[in-house]
C-alpha cells in the first residue's frame, strides 16, 4: 500500500503541533477520539494487528505512547465509507489524528508549564528559609503524614506539591482551596487523591506513566490538618528547592544500597566529564537505571552551563532517555526532569536487565548511570546470554555488564560515565580481568576518577567513575584522577562535595587529557592528583583500573601533591562529635518524656503472637526451589543468612524472576513485617523496611504481620522479640527437634507484655534512637582511629608538617 505524504498540505500550525507532540500517553478512548472512530474499533485494531503499539499498564489502566500510535495510524488509510467531508482517497488515520489535534476537535491534555534549569551550584537561588522549611517537612510531620515506613510515598507527596506549585498554578489553587476549605466533608484520602490526580494529568501529558496517585494513597496520615500543614510549608518554598526536598528525604530515610540516589555533585561531575570529553553538546543522554532522575537532570544542568556559561539563552537541552525497574521513584524522576523543561522518555522495565531488549532505538551521545552492582565473587566462569564485545561477565555479577552495555548504545563521538566499585578495577576474577584487558587494549577506557568514601547514603563501598569512549575514538592511555581527599563530612556522617571540588576535578581532567606536556608551575593549586598511564604500563600492572594501584605514593602523583586528608579527618571527628552531642540531647529529652515511673505504672496485658499477628510460613520447596534462583533475577529472596542484628541485609545475592514472584504473592514482604528464622541458627528477628517492600521470604523464614486493631505496634513487638529472654525462648523450643526448627504453632504461643499504644510508641522511638546513637559512636571511633594514624605519620615527618594541625 502506498501512502501519500500529506505534510505539504499541513498548515504551519499543524506542523508545529506535530513537531512538539508525541510524548503524551493516550488511553484507548483518546486514540478513538483522535482517529475519529469508536473505542471498539481501536480494540479491534489492537486485537487483529500484530504491529499495533504495545500498551504501558499501570493502576489497572493501559496507556499508549502518542508517537507510536501516530506512526501506526500513518500506515492505515481511511476507508471510503469512513471519510468525512474534505478528506480525499489518500487520507490516513494518522493525518486525520494530527488535524483533529491541531484544530482542537480532540480533547487536549493539559500541558505543564516548565521551569528552566538553574544549572549546577544554584543554591544561591534558594530562599533564605528553604533549608529550615525542608527540615520541618522532614521532622515529626513526616511520620504523622507518612505512617510507618512510608518514606517514598511521603517524598512523592512533597515532590508533587512542589511540582504543582511551580508549574501548574490552576491545579495548585484547587489543592490549596480544598486544603483551606472549612467544610465538614474534607478528608485526607480525598486531598491525597486530588494531589495525585492533578500531578498525573500533567505528567501524562508529557508521556510519563501516571503513578503518583497510587503512590500517595499508600500514606496513612493521622490527621487531615497534618496534610494541610505540608501543603502550607511547600507553598513557602522557592522554585529551586526541589533538590533540597530530595536530599532531606534521603538523609531521613537512610535508603538501602539498591535504592539510594546519586548525590547531586557526583551527578554533575559525571555529566561534566562526559561533556568535557566530547567537547561539544549532547543531543541525547541515557540512563539505563535511573533512580530519582538525578543523573539525567545533571546532563541538562551541565549542558546549560557548558553551552552558555549558566546563562539560559541559546542553551540546547539534550533529549533524555531512561529505564528503571523501580515503580516507586518513577513519578519523582519525571517531576525532576519536568521542572528543568527537558524532553524525556522514561520507561518502567517489568523485568530482566537493560541489555536483554533493544532500547533506546537510536545510539545516544551520553550515557550516565549508577547501577546496582552485585559484589558477590563468583567461582563460575561460564558465560551468560547476550552479546559481549569485550568478554562475557561472570555469572551472578553485573560489574562488567553495565559498562559494556553503555558502550554498545553510544553514538560515534559519544561518552559514558559509569559508577563502578573500586573492586572491579583490580578484581582477580579471570573473566573480569579478561574484560579489563580487552577494554584497555581496544582503548575505550578514557579516565578513571577515584571518589571519596561515604558519599552515598546506602553503601560504604568505595567507588570510582569510569569515563568510557566510543571505540572509534580509542586512545593509547588512561587518565587516573585521585579525588578521595575532596569534600567535607557533614551532619549524619555523609561526605559532601562542594561546587569547587567538582570544578577542581573537571579542570584537572581538561588539563591532563590533552596529548601535550602540562607545565605544573602554571597549574592551579586546587588541582587533584592525576597521571596518565600508557597501555604498556597498564599491561605490567595486570590491567588494573584502580587509581590506587597507579597513584599510591607521592612520587607517582603528577600534580596536587599536597593532600587534604589531615584537615578532612579532623573535620570528620568534629562533625561526628557534634552529632553525638545532639543525639545525647535528644536521648535525654526522650528519657524525660518517657518517665520511668509512668512506664512502670502503665497497665500491661499479656498476649500471644497468634493473637497479635498473622503468622505465615515461607513457601514450600516446590514453589521456591534453588533452581528458581537466577543470576539476573529481579526480586530478592530473604533467607536466614540475611537476617542479622535485627535487620534484613540489603545486599542479597538470591533473586527470582518477576514471573516466579507473581506466583508467590502470599509470601511477599511489606514494611513493618517481622521476619524470623524458621530453621537454623535462631537469633533476633528483623524488621522489613520500606525499601524492601515486595521482597520474598524463603522456605526457612517465618513472617509476623501485626493485625490492625490488635493493640500491638510492629516497632515495639520487634524490640520485645529481640530481647535475650525472648530469643532464648525460641531457641529452647527449636532445640527440642532433631535439628533447630520452630513450628508455627510453637511460635504462636510465645507471649508478649503490651503497655498502651502511646507507651509502646515512645519506647520504640527511644530504642531506635539508641541504636542510631550507637552507630554514630562507632563511626566516631573509626574516625578517631584514622586521625591517630595521621598524627603518627606527622610525628614521623616533622619537617614536612607542622604539629599545629593536630
Amino acid at each position: 500500500m502506498v501512502v501519500q505524504d500529506h505534510s505539504e498540505g499541513m498548515s504551519d500550525e499543524m506542523k508545529n503541533t506535530d513537531e512538539h507532540e508525541g510524548t503524551r500517553l493516550l488511553t484507548r478512548m483518546e486514540i478513538a477520539g483522535l482517529a475519529g472512530v469508536t473505542r471498539a474499533a481501536v480494540t479491534t485494531w489492537e486485537r487483529r494487528a500484530a504491529d499495533f503499539p504495545a500498551p504501558r499498564r499501570t493502576s489497572g489502566q493501559d496507556y499508549f505512547l502518542e508517537t507510536e500510535v501516530l506512526g501506526w495510524l500513518d500506515g492505515r488509510r481511511v476507508p471510503t465509507h469512513r471519510r468525512t467531508k474534505g478528506e480525499d482517497e489518500f487520507i490516513t488515520y494518522g493525518v486525520r489524528a494530527r488535524r483533529r489535534r491541531a484544530s482542537g476537535s480532540a480533547p487536549a491534555q493539559p500541558q505543564p508549564a516548565f521551569l528552566l534549569p538553574a544549572g549546577p551550584g544554584a543554591r544561591e537561588d534558594l530562599g533564605p528559609r528553604d533549608a529550615e522549611i525542608v527540615g520541618n517537612l522532614m521532622g515529626p510531620l513526616a511520620e504523622r503524614v507518612g505512617g510507618p515506613d512510608r518514606e517514598v510515598a511521603y517524598l512523592n507527596l512533597l515532590a508533587a506539591l512542589h511540582f504543582l506549585h511551580v508549574t501548574q498554578p490552576l491545579s495548585w489553587k484547587e489543592v490549596k482551596d480544598y486544603a483551606t476549605f472549612n467544610g465538614d466533608r474534607r478528608s485526607s484520602s480525598d486531598l491525597l487523591r486530588l494531589v495525585g490526580s492533578k500531578t498525573d494529568e500533567a505528567l501524562r501529558a508529557m508521556g510519563s506513566l501516571p503513578e503518583t496517585r497510587d503512590a500517595l494513597v499508600r500514606l496513612e496520615p493521622r490527621r487531615f490538618e497534618d496534610i494541610v500543614e505540608a501543603v502550607r510549608l511547600v507553598g513557602l518554598l522557592s522554585p529551586r528547592a526541589f533538590q533540597l526536598i530530595v536530599e532531606g528525604y534521603e538523609e531521613k530515610a537512610r535508603l538501602g544500597s539498591r535504592e539510594f540516589f546519586t548525590p547531586q555533585p557526583v551527578a554533575q561531575l559525571m555529566a561534566g566529564l562526559g561533556l568535557a570529553a566530547r567537547n561539544t553538546s549532547a543531543a541525547s543522554a541515557y540512563d539505563p537505571y535511573f533512580r530519582g532522575g538525578e543523573l539525567l537532570g545533571a546532563a541538562v544542568d551541565m549542558s546549560v552551563r557548558a553551552v552558555s556559561g549558566n546563562a539560559l539563552d541559546g542553551a540546547v537541552l539534550p533529549r533524555l532517555l531512561g529505564q528503571t525497574p523501580k515503580r516507586a521513584t518513577l513519578p519523582l524522576a519525571s517531576m525532576s526532569l519536568a521542572l528543568r523543561g527537558a524532553r524525556f522518555a522514561l520507561q518502567l522495565r517489568a523485568g530482566g536487565r537493560p541489555w536483554e531488549r533493544v532500547w533506546p532505538p537510536e545510539p545516544v551521545d551520553l550515557v550516565l548511570t549508577n547501577p546496582p552492582f552485585n559484589m558477590k565473587d563468583s567461582l563460575q566462569e561460564t558465560t551468560r546470554t547476550g552479546t559481549w564485545r569485550y568478554g562475557a561477565p561472570p555469572v551472578g555479577n553485573d560489574n562488567f555488564a553495565y559498562p559494556q552495555y553503555a558502550l554498545s548504545v553510544l553514538a560515534e563521538g559519544g561518552r559514558a560515565a559509569v559508577v563502578m566499585p573500586n573492586k572491579a578495577g583490580n578484581s582477580g576474577n579471570a573473566a573480569e580481568e579478561a574484560i579489563r584487558r580487552a577494554m584497555v587494549e581496544q582503548g575505550v577506557v578514557e579516565c578513571v576518577v577515584a571518589l571519596p568514601d561515604k558519599l552515598f547514603s546506602g553503601t560504604s563501598v568505595p567507588v570510582c567513575v569510569w569515563l568510557l569512549r566510543h571505540p572509534a575514538d580509542s586512545g593509547d592511555d588512561v587518565l587516573f584522577l585521585d579525588a578521595r581527599d575532596l569534600g567535607a563530612v557533614q551532619r549524619g556522617g555523609r561526605r559532601v562535595l562542594a561546587g569547587d571540588d567538582v570544578r577542581s576535578v573537571l579542570d584537572t581532567y581538561r588539563a591532563l587529557s590533552g596529548r601535550g606536556v602540562v607545565d605544573l608551575r602554571d597549574f592551579p593549586a586546587t588541582a587533584v592528583p592525576g597521571c596518565r598511564v600508557g597501555r604498556e604500563a597498564l599491561h605490567d600492572a595486570g590491567y588494573s583500573l584502580n587509581p590506587i594501584d597507579h597513584m599510591g605514593g607521592p612520587a607517582q602523583r603528577a600534580i596536587g601533591q599536597e593532600s587534604r586528608a589531615p584537615e578532612t579527618a579532623w573535620t570528620e571527628v568534629s562533625s561526628l562529635t557534634a552529632r553525638c552531642r545532639q543525639m545525647e540531647e535528644r536521648t535525654s529529652q526522650l528519657q524525660t518524656r518517657l518517665n520511668p515511673d509512668r512506664v512502670r505504672r502503665a497497665p500491661r496485658r499479656s498476649a500471644t503472637l497468634a493473637e497479635l499477628c498473622d503468622i505465615q510460613l515461607g513457601p514450600s520447596h516446590a514453589l521456591l526451589a534453588p533452581k528458581h534462583r537466577i543470576p539476573d533475577g529481579a526480586v530478592p529472596v530473604v533467607s536466614p543468612k540475611h537476617i542479622r542484628d535485627g535487620r534484613v541485609s540489603d545486599t542479597i545475592d538470591e533473586r527470582v524472576s518477576w514471573e516466579r514472584a507473581a506466583r508467590l504473592v502470599p509470601y511477599r514482604l511489606e514494611p513493618g513485617d517481622i521476619v524470623c528464622v524458621r530453621a537454623g541458627a535462631m537469633g533476633p528477628p528483623a524488621m522489613v523496611t520500606g525499601s524492601q517492600a515486595g521482597w520474598l521470604m524463603s522456605s526457612n523464614v517465618i513472617r509476623l504481620r501485626c493485625r490492625e486493631g490488635s493493640g500491638g505496634l510492629p516497632d515495639y513487638l520487634h524490640a520485645a522479640l529481640g530481647l535475650p529472654e525472648a530469643v532464648g525462648w525460641v531457641r529452647d523450643r527449636a532445640a527440642a527437634t532433631a535439628a533447630p526448627f520452630i513450628t508455627k504453632a510453637a511460635l504462636g504461643r510465645q507471649e508478649v507484655l503490651l503497655p498502651p499504644l502511646d507507651v509502646q510508641a515512645e519506647i520504640a522511638a527511644l530504642l531506635a534512637l539508641l541504636q542510631e546513637r550507637a552507630a554514630v559512636h562507632r563511626e566516631l571511633s573509626t574516625a578517631l582511629t584514622h586521625a591517630k594514624g595521621l598524627v603518627l605519620r606527622q610525628l614521623s615527618g616533622m619537617s614536612s608538617s607542622s604539629p599545629s594541625t593536630v
